[in-house]
């Protein structure tokens, strides 16, 4: 078995420096992934609206379709 060896010279935690996004001269729009499960909790709990969304293909433009069909249901 081998030894670990830690590199003394890097920090354990990095800091972590806040963002306001409303100010930030980028904030338009953001690309993401998320999960079909994610995105489930977050509309049924209200944390996020269909409105919001914009689906950039026809097959995640289906399955956003089913969900909420699904959720109200």
């Amino acid at each position: 078995m081998g030894m670990a060896l830690f590199n003394r010279k890097v920090p354990r935690t990095t800091p972590c420096h806040r963002v306001n996004w409303t100010t930030a001269p980028d904030n338009g729009q953001i690309a993401i992934l998320i999960s079909g499960d994610s995105l489930c909790r977050l509309l049924q709990s209200r944390q996020l609206h269909v409105e919001e969304l914009t689906c950039l293909d026809n097959a995640s433009r289906a399955k956003v379709r089913k969900l909420l069909l699904d959720l109200i249901r």
